[in-house]
């Protein structure tokens, strides 16, 4: 807002209040000239001149005067432009800032979050910790670091009722191997997030006694391996809950129960837990502008010309392996590129030596199971992911092609850990 000079004012403030004036002053005639009869402009204009002259002359004791003249003409003709208020004093800063952000956004950096653990222990989808009883009694200030470090979304759910714990698998196949394993089935639903923007979720269904209670979860995590580690042990699988637990089998529904063993009575937790983000990126938009990817290179791309995503276009990271013309094959957990061990980068050479955090190296399925080979094709690209044993990737829906590359990672920015700073 704009504060008229007072009687005993520092010639400096005088000065710089002044400016302000005649700026605003022109800002009026900009955006209003056409709105005013001669009179009014000439009388504006004659209000800058005379106070340009006093400026110009040191005479402060006239400045003043002439100021709070060039003032009340300002009041009485400059509409939504004058007085200057928070709105139109900064809204052209506001349409440039939201300009330049887009633009920035579209051409050169862009944020993306880790939606999977498809190249853990690279980067990190989003994961869950249990909490314990003894979580409510941590230092307050703990806690509060951990929420910053984090921003982790907790999840309680309370029995109202009595009973054994159950639960809800459904035999399904794994798309990346034809393998049969179990899940907790769920449903998607359409919710809201943070109670204001439209989102989807997953909703699951457990059992305590003859009641059912719901856990709402974001729509890319999985609550299996929360169970999983809450009831059987972390590592464990479905295939080995169901040997040790009483599992009963319904054809009819598509779907058994387990039975854990375990019992609530009413008022106590059945489940509480919480859900860590995935990393969070800056990605390079310019460089493959100028150049093309290089294989060791990890790349962000979209899904809408893989037929396998047609349905859910979305955005996927993964580890260029082969580029146009090149013959890929995978043996005794390496991956080859024209009969040589792929060694183009750090985690390459951690897969392919089997380095500690990369044990499994690069796991032989789909195209490239049993020595079979790939060659990659004009304008497509190979990709797989870190977690070779977890990662749906071109091993099983094909290649990647080069208008769908958007860039690569250069930073992560999120969460502030061991993990902030370069990508590798």
């Amino acid at each position: 807002m704009f504060f008229l000079a007072r009687n005993g004012d520092r010639p400096r403030e005088l000065l710089t209040q002044s400016r302000n004036l005649i700026s605003g002053a022109k800002k009026v005639l900009k955006y209003r000239k056409h709105l005013l009869n001669s009179a009014a402009i000439s009388s504006i204009e004659d209000g800058i001149g005379e106070i340009k002259k006093s400026t110009e002359a040191g005479n402060f004791s006239t400045l003043l005067g002439k100021s709070k003249n060039l003032h009340s003409l300002l009041q009485k003709h400059g509409g939504d432009i004058f007085p200057v208020n928070f709105l139109n004093g900064n809204t052209e800063v506001l349409f440039v800032a939201i300009f330049l952000a887009i633009a920035i956004r579209t051409f050169f950096v862009q944020s993306f979050q880790i939606p999977t653990n498809s190249m853990h222990p690279t980067y990190y989808g989003m994961t869950h910790r249990l909490m314990e009883t003894d979580d409510s009694g941590k230092h307050f200030f703990k806690k509060i670091l951990h929420k910053i470090r984090f921003c982790g979304k907790e999840i309680s759910v309370m029995a109202t009722g009595s009973g054994e714990i159950s639960i809800p698998l459904m035999e399904v196949e794994i798309a990346s191997s034809g393998d049969r394993t179990h899940i907790v089935p769920y449903e998607i639903i359409r919710t809201k997030k943070w109670g204001l923007i439209p989102t989807r979720a997953r909703k699951y269904t457990l059992f305590v006694g003859s009641g059912k209670y719901h856990v709402l979860t974001p729509l890319e995590f999985s609550l299996d391996k929360v169970l999983l580690e809450k009831f059987y042990g972390k590592g464990t699988t479905w295939k080995e809950a169901i040997a040790r637990g009483d599992f009963i089998s319904n054809q009819r529904e598509n779907f058994g129960l387990l039975q854990t063993g375990c019992f609530l009575k009413s008022g106590e937790k059945l489940l509480h837990f919480e859900i860590l983000p995935g990393d969070m990126l800056f990605v390079d938009k310019i460089s493959y502008h100028f150049r093309a990817p290089k294989p060791g290179e990890s790349i962000v791309f979209r899904t809408d010309d893989i037929e396998a995503f047609a349905e859910s276009p979305k955005f996927f990271i993964k580890r260029l392996i082969g580029q146009p013309g090149d013959v890929l094959s995978i043996k005794n957990n390496k991956i080859f590129a024209n009969g040589n061990v792929l060694l183009r980068s750090e985690i390459l050479v951690n897969l392919n030596t089997k380095a500690e955090g990369y044990s499994s190296g690069y796991i032989p399925k789909g195209s490239l199971a049993n020595g079979k080979k790939v060659s990659v094709p004009n304008g497509q690209y190979f990709v797989l992911g870190d977690n070779s044993n977890d990662s749906y990737d071109s091993r099983f829906w094909g290649f990647v092609p080069r208008r769908s590359i958007c860039g690569r990672p250069l930073l992560i920015f999120y969460p502030f850990g061991s993990r902030f700073g370069k990508c590798r």
